[in-house]
């Protein structure tokens, strides 16, 4: 379908984070760190790109840290586009708190909410990003994407993915937290016609076999 503006739909998003880690393994938090691809990362990062050719993307954006170059580059090595690498497309950084297990992360960032009488959501680590910052940051993501007219490809980190597709599909600051996306998971949304997203499949993983 062509609407009066030259908008061909279905527009579809392809959302995509990034292989495996040693840190995602250890349950540590990388934020900013520039973690590179394990073994079963880079295994990971060949399935997909299998699957990423098989689609009519036009379109990447990327975060700049290696870990999301190292996942697109199977892709990348096979079509004629290039990555747009992109600050705003970073996971939250911790700051001073960065390499610590998340179980201990969050229970100080709930402690340091229960002490400021804040939402978690508002507390900020030193030298590191509220979840709310994050948000705010995804605003020229977000932008950019409801701006295309050809479908785009975003690969992201699972925290900084989640509020991006909780932005697109106009949820609150409450709907990150129902989304957890695997290591090189594809999410796909669709444009309607009236400009909304449909959520049509979530967190297929191409290694597995499920897509």
């Amino acid at each position: 379908m062509t609407t009066a503006t030259g908008i061909t739909f279905p527009m579809r998003v392809f959302l995509v984070r990034h292989g495996q880690t040693e840190w995602n393994i250890a349950n540590r938090a990388q934020g900013h760190v520039d973690i590179a691809l394990n073994e079963t990362g880079q295994f990971q990062a060949k399935a997909l790109g299998q699957l990423l050719v098989s689609l009519d993307i036009k379109r990447v954006l990327s975060s700049d840290l290696v870990r999301c170059q190292q996942s697109l580059a199977p892709y990348l090595a096979k079509v004629p586009l290039q990555a747009e690498l992109r600050v705003d497309l970073r996971e939250r950084t911790f700051g001073t708190m960065e390499g610590q297990n998340y179980s201990d992360l969050h229970a100080w960032m709930l402690e340091e909410a229960h002490r400021l009488g804040v939402p978690d959501w508002e507390v900020r680590p030193t030298e590191g990003e509220s979840m709310a910052d994050v948000w705010n940051r995804l605003d020229s993501v977000e932008k950019t994407i409801r701006d295309e007219t050809q479908t785009v490809l975003v690969v992201s980190h699972g925290g900084a993915l989640a509020q991006l597709l909780a932005k697109l599909i106009k949820g609150t600051a409450e709907t990150p937290r129902s989304f957890r996306f695997s290591n090189c998971g594809v999410t796909t949304l669709a444009r309607r016609p009236d400009g909304s997203f449909l959520l049509e499949q979530f967190d297929e993983c191409p290694e597995r076999g499920m897509l």
